[in-house]
């Protein structure tokens, strides 16, 4: 987990990890990149998110990196507020939050819920490891409180462990192609739709599985002028 509040700043973190962390930084120029919109005090955040930052900055390691809109750990930010009890806390900035998600609706197809969003996409590096760039025509959103109402996920803690799970065990030149054809070609939407809705129950139903569904949206394609 990376504090966000811009997508340059993600751009220069995500460059650095590509030269430095990620383990096969040599033979990957794209990985799998998350960036998660959940405000400290939205009940998801409040209830699993925010107490479980520490364990999921730990738990993605080197194989995937979450930017988190709004949210830091050190330093000073305009109008951040503790919202953890480690040592030192986890903090969050309203005003960061919506610089940062003005950035990025800007920038793609995607608009806030009000609740909790999860965006994949690829992360993609120069052969010279010196910049980075977010892919907004791979991206799908992931509404997390929604999928929990349709029972699509037990947990955000369980989801996101099966999401860091899949980036640090897949072994593909391109992490987003490891389940492009698991679902059979009754899923219609990017590859990266189809991994996330494989990692899900398979007693869902088949409408759960079509690209218009509001939980898991494919946003991917040519961002509009």
């Amino acid at each position: 987990m990376i504090h966000a509040w811009d997508y340059q700043e993600v751009c220069h973190d995500l460059a650095g990890a590509f030269k430095n962390r990620y383990p096969d930084r040599g033979a990957n120029s794209i990985r799998m990149v998350g960036l998660l919109f959940a405000p400290a005090e939205v009940r998801l955040a409040r209830e699993e998110i925010v107490p479980s930052l520490e364990y999921f900055h730990h738990r993605s390691g080197n194989h995937i990196d979450f930017f988190c809109g709004g949210y830091s750990r050190f330093g000073f930010t305009p109008g951040e507020k503790p919202v953890t009890d480690d040592d030192p806390p986890w903090m969050f900035s309203h005003e960061l939050f919506d610089r940062f998600r003005r950035d990025i609706e800007r920038r793609s197809r995607w608009h806030y819920s009000g609740e909790a969003d999860l965006l994949l996409m690829n992360g993609r590096c120069a052969t010279d490891c010196k910049t980075a760039t977010l892919d907004f025509s791979s991206t799908i959103v992931c509404d997390l409180d929604r999928m929990i109402r349709d029972k699509a996920i037990h947990s955000v803690r369980r989801f996101f462990e099966d999401v860091l799970r899949f980036a640090e065990e897949v072994r593909t030149p391109d992490p987003t192609w490891g389940f492009s054809d698991s679902m059979g070609s009754h899923v219609a939407g990017s590859a990266l739709k189809r991994i996330i809705l494989s990692l899900l129950p398979k007693d869902l139903g088949a409408d759960y599985y079509r690209a218009e569904n509001f939980a898991i949206r494919d946003v991917s394609g040519d961002i509009p002028d």
